[in-house]
């Protein structure tokens, strides 16, 4: 039989050398368990969880560290897709700057393992809410180049001119404008017609709407002018027995055309006459100068406006 009396006092005598004995045994051993532990550090993808009127208006992390400890062999298998990370933005319904702490689940291969500590760095992410606000403003076609040469580009026109962004409240009135994809438009000779992309203003904001807009383009012969000088001035319906002498010989014009003509065009000896129509008989007379250029060119400037024209009889 049990001698319950033996037994109290042998474990009463020497109570605080056995007690020191226990406590060290306990701590040897979960030093000797410790020891045999791993860790092992890994990144998992953070997610955002929760529904928020409001928008985030600083970056977010995309990842954080997660360091698993426990068994070589338990941890080993383990990867960032067996840990889930996020944060939780239902409960912040004011704008503010705020730490939200990091959560975590085990899944996967993780799951299992009922040794496992796992830990987050860092353990809570700043975030900066703001209230939504949303602004029209101007869509602004981003063009480039030029026209074909001797055309000019006359008109354009952007269908819809304007369009609803939405963004911070601190920060829409910042956005004046929205352009579109680049257009280069060098060697377009006629009319056209194009639908062009928007491109969104940032990345914290948003274009409501279509994203899409007609971008349409008058193009049109350009008109320059091109001055001609010492182009001789010569007598025009002179009757046959008279010869006549043009003073000043030789005068300037200033024509205005489509570049095509204009550029290529050559004075003939036409281009600016004397009329002697109404001269019968010798002497000198002061007679108005003309420009013939057909329908072709308007004249902006011509001199001598008169020349003097000295007529004499063919011997």
């Amino acid at each position: 039989m049990l001698n319950v009396d033996r037994v109290l006092k042998n474990l009463t005598e020497n109570s605080p050398q056995k007690i020191l004995s226990l406590v060290m045994a306990v701590f040897l051993f979960m030093f000797h368990t410790i020891n045999l532990l791993k860790s092992k550090t890994i990144p998992s993808k953070l997610q955002l969880e929760g529904h928020t009127d409001l928008i985030i208006t600083n970056i977010v992390p995309e990842s954080v560290s997660v360091t698993l400890l426990g068994d070589e062999k338990d941890i080993a298998g383990v990867s960032g897709d067996d840990i889930i990370t996020f944060i939780d933005i239902s409960t912040y319904t004011t704008k503010g700057v705020y730490r939200i702490p990091v959560q975590i689940i085990k899944t996967g291969s993780a799951l299992d393992i009922n040794t496992l500590e796992v830990s987050v760095e860092p353990v809570d992410i700043r975030i900066q809410l703001d209230n939504v606000s949303s602004k029209f403003v101007k869509i602004s076609p981003d063009i480039s180049g030029a026209p074909a040469a001797g055309y000019d580009l006359v008109s354009e026109n952007v269908n819809p001119a304007g369009i609803e962004v939405q963004g911070p409240e601190t920060l829409i009135n910042s956005i004046d404008s929205v352009t579109t994809v680049p257009l280069d438009i060098s060697d377009r000779y006629s009319d056209f017609s194009i639908m062009l992309e928007l491109v969104n203003p940032g990345p914290l904001f948003t274009i409501r709407g279509d994203s899409y807009v007609e971008y349409s383009a008058n193009i049109r012969p350009a008109y320059i002018s091109r001055s001609f000088s010492g182009i001789s001035l010569k007598p025009a319906n002179l009757s046959e027995g008279l010869a006549a002498e043009i003073i000043p010989e030789a005068g300037s014009v200033t024509l205005k055309g489509k570049y095509a003509d204009i550029e290529n065009f050559v004075p003939g000896d036409s281009l600016l006459t004397v009329d002697c129509l109404d001269i019968n008989n010798e002497g000198d007379f002061e007679l108005p100068v003309k420009v013939d250029t057909g329908e072709l060119f308007e004249v902006s400037a011509y001199t001598p406006g008169a020349a003097v024209v000295k007529v004499i009889k063919r011997e």
